[in-house]
């Protein structure tokens, strides 16, 4: 039982990393676009 707590709990932090970095990259993407379609 304490293995699949623990692995359940790993897997959430490791989704909720990814989810975190995929909206920080994301963010990042857009404000780059955004400078780009200022500059034209």
């Amino acid at each position: 039982m304490d293995v699949l707590y623990i692995g359940g709990l790993a897997a959430f932090a490791a989704l909720t990393y990814a989810l975190i970095a995929g909206c920080d990259k994301l963010m990042q993407y857009r404000r780059d676009q955004g400078v780009k379609g200022v500059r034209s």
